[in-house]
C-alpha cells in the first residue's frame, strides 16, 4: 500500500499527530505508511505518544514548555534519546516519570 498520490511531490511532509484517538489497527496502517513515505521524504512527525515516536522516528526532538516559553531540550537518534538521554528532563520524562 504505497501512497504515490502526493500531488505538489514536497520535500518534507508536517504529520500532527497523524493517529490520535485512532484505534491500534488502524493506527499501525498509518505507521506502515509513515515507513514507506520516509524512504522518498522527510518526515516531521508531532506526537505525544512516547510508543509511537520509538516505533517509527530515526531522530527525536524533545521540546519543553515552562513558564510560557518553549524550549529544545535535546535532540539526537532516537535510540539514544531513549535508551541514553542526556538531560535530566529528557530521561525524566521518556521514563514516564512526568506529564
Amino acid at each position: 500500500m504505497y501512497c504515490s498520490c502526493i500531488a505538489l511531490e514536497p520535500k518534507a511532509l508536517l504529520m500532527d499527530e497523524p493517529c490520535s484517538a485512532l484505534d491500534p489497527m488502524a493506527t499501525s496502517i498509518i505507521e506502515a505508511l509513515i515507513q514507506q513515505l520516509k524512504e522518498k521524504y522527510t518526515i516531521l512527525l508531532v506526537t505525544h505518544n512516547l510508543s509511537q515516536a520509538k516505533r517509527i522516528a530515526d531522530y527525536v526532538a524533545f521540546m519543553w514548555y515552562y513558564n510560557s516559553h518553549g524550549k529544545l531540550i535535546e535532540h539526537n537518534r532516537s535510540n539514544i534519546i531513549f535508551d541514553t538521554p542526556s538531560n535530566p528532563i529528557t530521561a525524566t520524562y521518556v521514563k514516564g516519570l512526568m506529564d
